[in-house]
């Protein structure tokens, strides 16, 4: 296995076999069970019966021969792992059945090629899950020049035999087991303002979803969106909770986390400091010390020390990150928000000496 594969390879029916003898993956018949799956969703007169005598009639029996051919296989090169999976159409419409009518046929086709690039693929790697898990964006973008570490495993959903693999190559693995046909375009070296900025320019992305550790990459993402007009969102971990950002420069929003851009340009021109980094972020990001969970506030000085290497953070605050930011792409995507600038706490209800 190679660390760098990240994309499963479509194999023709005609090479099955001598691919299957030659590599001898595991064998996966995904597509006898998606058959069946499919046979209730298209004969609607059939649900509620006995699924075992469903597939003894006749009816059974010609859907599955008009379908008999209606599938790829795809071989997945880091788990040596060969799946036969129904057709592309057909797999979307079983993934995204129980979505309905939470979420119509119509917005669920908007979804799906609504283009996303995740910034940062530590809260982000969730965020991208999330997404198209439920759909949304067939067509992403990731960006991380950073490997998976152990302690990255309390909230990225990877295990201990990838450590060492680049993030986004994680993500993007996990996302193609989900789903096969998805089109996951990834920048293991991070992001850059010239990457960034040749996405925009060529048109690629309609949302920025910003998780970058460096405040001037932060800012420096946010100047080129406000310049093609491009939403961008961005989750702040804080505790059990989460900070929801929404900054809509589609909309003709013109400020930088509440400041004039030319402000922050100043501010990025020197080198930013740890200190520096921290006090942005409690007090442009969080709105003040007042909003950040007491036990996190707690953690910064001995940040500032070096007797932790990191800002503390949680796996339930990154899903929920996840989640919310989820939520709030899928809004502006179907266009049933419109607020420009958003700041939106999430914090669970329970107090830490009790569940409910």
């Amino acid at each position: 296995m190679k660390n760098n594969e990240y994309k499963p390879i479509l194999i023709g029916s005609d090479e099955f076999k001598s691919f299957k003898s030659e590599k001898n993956p595991v064998f996966i018949d995904a597509f006898e069970y998606q058959l069946k799956e499919l046979f209730f969703i298209k004969n609607t007169a059939f649900i509620g019966k006995d699924k075992e005598e469903a597939y003894k009639t006749d009816e059974f029996k010609k859907f599955s021969e008009d379908n008999r051919d209606n599938f790829k296989f795809f071989y997945y090169p880091w788990n040596n792992h060969l799946v036969k999976c129904i057709n592309k159409e057909d797999y979307l419409a079983l993934k995204t059945n129980r979505n309905q009518d939470l979420i119509t046929a119509d917005e669920q086709k908007k979804l799906s090629s609504y283009r996303v690039a995740v910034l940062g693929m530590s809260v982000g790697s969730n965020i991208a899950f999330v997404l198209t898990q439920a759909g949304i964006s067939n067509n992403i973008t990731l960006a991380d020049f950073d490997e998976l570490d152990t302690t990255n495993l309390n909230r990225i959903l990877a295990g201990v035999h990838q450590i060492g693999v680049n993030k986004t190559i994680v993500a993007s693995r996990r996302i193609y087991e989900d789903n096969p046909y998805a089109d996951v375009n990834i920048f293991p070296e991070g992001i850059t303002n010239e990457n960034l900025e040749e996405l925009l320019k060529e048109n690629k992305l309609d949302c920025i979803v910003e998780e970058i550790d460096d405040v001037k990459m932060k800012i420096q993402t946010r100047i080129l969106a406000l310049k093609y007009k491009i939403p961008v969102v961005m989750i702040t971990d804080n505790g059990d909770g989460v900070v929801l950002h929404v900054e809509r420069y589609d909309l003709g929003h013109d400020k930088i986390f509440h400041k004039d851009a030319s402000s922050w340009e100043d501010k990025i021109k020197g080198e930013i400091t740890k200190e520096m980094a921290g006090n942005i972020i409690m007090h442009d990001f969080v709105g003040g010390p007042q909003n950040v969970d007491p036990y996190m506030l707690k953690s910064v000085p001995r940040v500032f020390k070096k007797e932790l290497v990191s800002w503390s953070q949680l796996g339930s605050a990154a899903i929920l990150g996840g989640v919310v930011t989820t939520i709030a792409i899928k809004r502006i995507a179907l266009g049933t928000s419109k607020d420009k600038d958003e700041r939106i706490f999430i914090s669970p209800e329970f107090s830490r000496s009790k569940l409910w």
